[in-house]
């Protein structure tokens, strides 16, 4: 009896001993999940030992079983939370190759809370795919000769699980970057070729989204007009192959998912931000012009599409024209057409027909093209999100918003992601966003807002400048929309200002 009595008060006291180790280092804060500041510095100095240059092996292995009991701890306080999923976008930079930062970067978004981190794919024109496996229309993000075979997605991928954090690749859907088709390919010829100088969007004055600078001020949400946007036609075959090769490639490092950025078109600033001519549309491309014209059920129905197009009106000579050239056939008839009943139409009727035309041809290339490229995720029973402006798609006076963005199409087999990025100093701006979108959508769609703003505990900066703390807007979106239990911030380089410039900066 005594010999069991001595062993079970050893045994009581290791396993209080282990308490006051484990302890801390699981020890998490509140409904958000974050780790208390004990737990994050053990574990980053284990890290550090982990990873030095004469690394100690006991060390190593006590790093990892940190990481695996944060992992399950992260695990369980997501699952009693009713933010079941919290995500952050994030940018990684070549020198993320060296060893142990990754681990690092993944560390600081698992300690805050996250379990879903969106990676983007093309930062900067350049892309994540290894340089030595790169066969896309960009060129690799790291391109020294030492890390040909560096493969920044797949570890991203790895390390974030790891940690409890499901692992999303983010990609700009239409908006290629000028970094697109720089450089030579496999056999040494230019990347910019015809097919693919055929692939931007233009305008009917035959400019691009780099050649025409919208300069008169900025939009609503105080964006300014960039020239780094490149965006293409959707309806061109180049440029659906160009991205669809990369959703192929991105597949094969088995992300969680894949969330589609910019499925619309170029907003303008100032003026430009509204869109009320035909002319102004980004439709004027070579294969948009062809799909456009092809929507013609017959021939006066086609001749007066590209009078409409060329000029951005049609007359009365015009209609006159018609008739002469096709007396066959009685009316202009193209698909969408609304029927009147008056025999003899107006030109007010023909001009808003048209006008009603090009705005849905504009709406359904965007959804085309994302459908497209989209297939692969789908395929392999992956989660496909897009992320969207709630005012993206709506009426301005008499034209559109300029990004012609088309939500209202998108259905329910992909997660929306409304940007939910109103200021206006407290939540109400960002909660009518959502709101927005949560009425207008079916009961099937799963909705994450993003939204900017910084957490409580940090220190403000310029970049989310007039809007509540990220725990204020997300109670406000759960008391507004209790359906909601997936919310994601924008982004994690304005939370850890300083360490992403130092990771920016860096050097290999």
């Amino acid at each position: 009896m005594k010999i069991s009595i001595k062993f079970l008060a050893i045994a009581l006291s290791v396993y209080l001993s282990s308490l006051s180790i484990t302890e801390p280092s699981a020890a998490q804060v509140g409904e958000y999940c974050r780790f208390e500041s004990g737990a994050i510095a053990e574990k980053e100095n284990l890290r550090l030992a982990a990873f030095d240059d004469k690394p100690d092996s006991n060390k190593t292995r006590s790093y990892q079983e940190i990481v695996r009991k944060h992992q399950q701890s992260l695990k369980e306080c997501r699952q009693k939370s009713w933010l079941k999923t919290q995500g952050v976008w994030l940018r990684l930079y070549p020198c993320d190759i060296q060893s142990g930062k990754l681990d690092e970067v993944m560390d600081r978004i698992a300690n805050r809370g996250y379990n879903q981190v969106f990676i983007e794919v093309i930062s900067n024109g350049k892309i994540l795919l290894p340089s030595s496996q790169n066969f896309s229309a960009w060129e690799s993000l790291i391109d020294s000769e030492k890390y040909k075979d560096a493969d920044l997605l797949k570890m991203a991928i790895a390390k974030g699980r790891e940690r409890g954090i499901k692992v999303h690749a983010w990609l700009f859907t239409m908006n290629f970057g000028t970094g697109y088709a720089k450089g030579l390919d496999s056999d040494r010829q230019p990347k910019w070729n015809a097919e693919r100088q055929r692939a931007i969007a233009l305008n009917a004055f035959g400019d691009n989204t780099i050649s025409i600078v919208e300069n008169l001020g900025k939009n609503n949400e105080g964006e300014v007009s960039s020239k780094d946007q490149l965006f293409i036609d959707p309806y061109n075959y180049q440029a659906q192959s160009d991205l669809y090769l990369v959703v192929n490639e991105v597949l094969k490092r088995k992300p969680d998912g894949v969330a589609f950025d910019y499925v619309r078109y170029k907003r303008g600033a100032g003026a430009a931000s509204v869109v009320s001519n035909v002319q102004y549309l980004w439709i004027y491309g070579k294969a948009s012009l062809q799909a456009l014209r092809d929507r013609a059920e017959n021939l006066q129905g086609r001749e007066l599409i590209v009078r409409f197009l060329k000029q951005g009106f049609v007359t009365p000579n015009d209609l006159k024209a018609i008739k002469t050239l096709y007396p066959q056939e009685t009316d202009p008839q193209w698909q969408g057409l609304q029927l009147t009943t008056d025999k003899k139409p107006t030109l007010k009727y023909w001009q808003s027909e048209l006008w009603r035309l090009a705005v849905n041809h504009a709406f359904v290339g965007v959804t085309y093209y994302l459908n497209t490229v989209a297939k692969p995720v789908f395929r392999q029973g992956l989660p496909a999100s897009i992320a969207f402006f709630s005012d993206g798609n709506q009426p301005v006076g008499a034209g559109f918003d300029s990004r012609m963005q088309p939500w209202h199409l998108f259905t329910s087999s992909y997660e929306w992601q409304p940007m939910a990025y109103a200021a206006c100093g407290k939540p109400d701006c960002v909660v009518a966003q959502v709101r927005k979108v949560a009425l207008n959508s079916s009961s099937r769609t799963k909705i994450s807002p993003i939204i900017v703003g910084q957490w409580e505990d940090l220190p403000t900066n310029a970049l989310v400048a007039n809007r509540p703390s990220l725990e204020v807007q997300m109670q406000a979106i759960r008391s507004a929309v209790p359906r909601i239990d997936s919310i994601s911030h924008f982004a994690f380089g304005w939370q850890e200002v300083e360490n992403s410039r130092s990771r920016q900066f860096c050097k290999l």
